[in-house]
């Protein structure tokens, strides 16, 4: 299939943007159409009325951001020797890069997964290279195996594929869609742009554009203009902002029910998780042909069927229409110095605890989140890997130390946080899970309150700290009703 012709869209957040034949020709097939019906913030539409886009406008913006990275190193450096070809793959690049994704995004391989089948190694990173290739066959679009290969790497940023070395040498072109290195790169900066726009309208937002101006390519990586090293460090502190206090489920101050992001997620998670079997959800990854066929209606799916065996998950998702939530008990920010020596906590850990002080807590009222929030590069930060230049010399390249830019810049660049919800809302368990919890942790830390068996207490924060991505799920124990898949 070849194209002509290329397309304008209108975007809401970059406005006009121009598609070239290929882009088009990728665009105009079903499987990056698929995008559509995958919300940019899965579950959290469920909370917040603003998060309705999808993948395929982000997708949209991602695409435009690096070809017009490319154009610009083509007009300020020249002597790059890039030309219009890269522009294009590293657009497709951008268009492809999220197809890998399923139902509710990060739930489905972060959570979903992880439950069905124990051991898998599914990513949506790798998804999207099985998908892309499976899109460019099923719709004979003409495109050379070798630019096929080179699109792959450019989505996978600095990791390997194919267990070969990269196709092409110009490591800088592999730090625009996906940036292993340091994690700027213009997906970042697109979907902060576009969620904060879509959240918060005019309100708040995020401006990528001084760090998108102000770089160029200095042997082989893109370095930064010492001019926005304060900028660099704001954008990753809007991205654990919105981790705190979006995408990271916590229970916030605003007048939005924030702490309920949580609690909806679990339901389509669950409902999964029963409906798994019946549906063969967790086998389309086995196949891009079956997977492109699972998106966020998976729930419409499910409500829709008159199966018995989707009964269970059929009353969760009703749980979800009726806005009867999982309640949310306790949470516990765990010191630095605890951070890596507190084993994971389950539910049956806080079950343990209350049955060791008397009360009969039932495991499978007790969901346990046990997660960590970063500046994207586990404890490290990330502005180390990050090289700076000078105006006075445009071609040398250097490290700039946080200390030499601000004292205000974080000393810790990663925090793990403890969450308890409860399935009832029952006050009597909700409290006797909070006693319990506290007293699992207080054997860790003197600095949790301790609860005497003889006094229920009510439950409330233990500090009012901010918790993790929720992309690290306790569910060994936490199923409803169902038990866990066994490795085939």
């Amino acid at each position: 299939m070849k194209r002509h012709e290329g397309k304008l869209f209108n975007d809401q957040v970059h406005g006009y943007i121009r598609m070239s034949p290929l882009c088009v020709s990728i665009i105009d097939t079903s499987q990056f159409q698929r995008l559509r019906d995958l919300k940019q913030l899965g579950t959290l539409y469920y909370v917040f009325p603003g998060g309705s886009h999808n993948r395929f406008e982000h997708s949209l913006g991602v695409a435009h951001l690096a070809g017009e990275t490319v154009q610009r190193f083509m007009a300020t450096q020249p002597e790059l020797g890039l030309s219009a070809r890269d522009v294009d793959l590293l657009s497709i690049a951008g268009l492809a890069h999220d197809l890998g994704h399923g139902p509710f995004s990060h739930v489905f391989d972060a959570e979903f997964m992880p439950v069905v089948r124990p051991g898998s190694t599914y990513t949506h990173e790798d998804m999207s290279l099985r998908m892309f290739e499976f899109l460019i066959d099923d719709n004979h679009i003409d495109m050379e195996r070798t630019d096929i290969r080179f699109v792959q790497e450019l989505i996978n940023g600095a990791k390997a594929i194919h267990g070969n070395k990269r196709i092409d040498d110009r490591g800088y072109l592999y730090e625009i869609v996906a940036n292993g290195r340091n994690c700027i790169d213009v997906d970042k900066f697109d979907y902060l742009a576009r969620d904060m726009q879509n959240l918060f309208g005019g309100k708040k937002g995020y401006n990528y554009s001084r760090l998108w101006h102000y770089n160029r390519v200095i042997d082989n990586e893109i370095c930064y203009h010492t001019s926005v090293t304060s900028d660099i460090y704001e954008l990753f502190d809007q991205r654990y902002y919105m981790h705190k206090q979006i995408y990271g489920h916590r229970k916030g101050k605003a007048s939005i029910h924030v702490e309920s992001i949580a609690m909806v997620t679990l339901h389509p998670l669950y409902a999964m998780i029963l409906a798994d079997k019946a549906l063969g959800i967790s086998a389309s990854t086995d196949s891009p042909e079956e997977f492109q066929f699972m998106t966020d209606h998976i729930v419409k799916t499910i409500e829709c069927s008159k199966d018995p065996a989707l009964q269970a998950a059929r009353d969760i998702i009703r749980r979800i229409r009726r806005r009867e939530l999982y309640e949310f008990v306790d949470e516990y920010l765990v010191p630095a110095s605890l951070a890596n020596r507190i084993p994971k906590v389950r539910a049956s850990d806080v079950a343990c605890a209350g049955n060791a002080l008397g009360m009969d807590l039932n495991v499978d009222d007790i969901i346990v989140y046990d997660g960590r929030l970063n500046y994207n590069l586990k404890d490290k930060n990330p502005v180390d890997m990050v090289s700076f230049y000078t105006s006075s010399d445009h071609n040398v390249k250097f490290h700039t130390p946080k200390e030499e830019v601000s004292l205000l810049f974080p000393e810790k660049f990663e925090e793990r946080i403890l969450r308890v919800y409860s399935r009832t809302n029952d006050k009597v368990i909700k409290e006797a899970i909070s006693q319990a919890f506290r007293n699992h942790m207080q054997q860790y830390s003197q600095k949790v309150p301790f609860s005497p068996a003889s006094k229920v207490v009510p439950p409330r924060a233990v500090q009012l700290r901010l918790p993790p991505s929720a992309r690290t799920l306790s569910m060994d124990d936490n199923l409803p009703q169902v038990k866990r898949a066994k490795t085939e």
